[in-house]
């Protein structure tokens, strides 16, 4: 029975690659990226607290479950110093930090639609009087985007994402972030 059970493992391991082949889409892939962050905070409204230019790195490992569909974890990191200043006080972000899994649909050999979920971590800094602080503000983001194919490994894509960062001192922060990406595919 053992060898019976042993024996499907190892097949099916053995033939993960030949779905990966046909997927095209699948596997170990790092990714630079480069995007305009929007943190924004709300009470009643909601208020922006200025745009900046981010970049930043994602490692992601996609798996093949069927030679249309690919699931896998992910984790990036982008930097931005989005900030408002108002009377010499100024707050805004300070780098981000996401983690979580992505599900992917093959629309083709060379593009793929994703669907992203996870937990974000964003540093918030805030600055007065020549003083500064920081706090770690973290929950939950989702994200979509889409991944084209340049050649058999490398790819370019587009991506939205969206998180809410929950409650500080009664203010709720969210992050509003969309990216261009270009990546490696191994």
């Amino acid at each position: 029975m053992r060898f019976i059970k042993y024996g499907l493992i190892s097949a099916a391991l053995l033939a993960q690659p030949a779905l990966a082949d046909e997927a095209r889409l699948s596997g170990l892939r790092v990714e630079a990226r480069v995007g305009l962050e929007t943190p924004t905070v709300s009470d009643d409204d909601v208020y922006k607290l200025g745009q900046s230019v981010s970049i930043g790195g994602e490692i992601g490992y996609d798996i093949p479950v069927s030679t249309k569909v690919t699931v896998g974890p992910f984790v990036n990191y982008d930097y931005a110093r989005s900030k408002d200043c108002a009377s010499g006080y100024c707050l805004g972000s300070d780098g981000n930090l996401a983690a979580g899994g992505r599900i992917g649909l093959n629309l083709g050999s060379a593009l793929q639609l994703y669907g992203k979920l996870g937990y974000d971590s964003m540093k918030l800094k805030a600055t007065y009087a020549g003083e500064s602080g920081t706090e770690t503000l973290d929950g939950v983001m989702g994200g979509i985007g889409l991944d084209y194919n340049l050649s058999s490994k490398a790819y370019v894509g587009v991506e939205i994402n969206y998180a809410d960062l929950g409650s500080f001192e009664g203010i709720n922060f969210q992050r509003r972030h969309a990216v261009l990406t270009g990546g490696i595919r191994f």
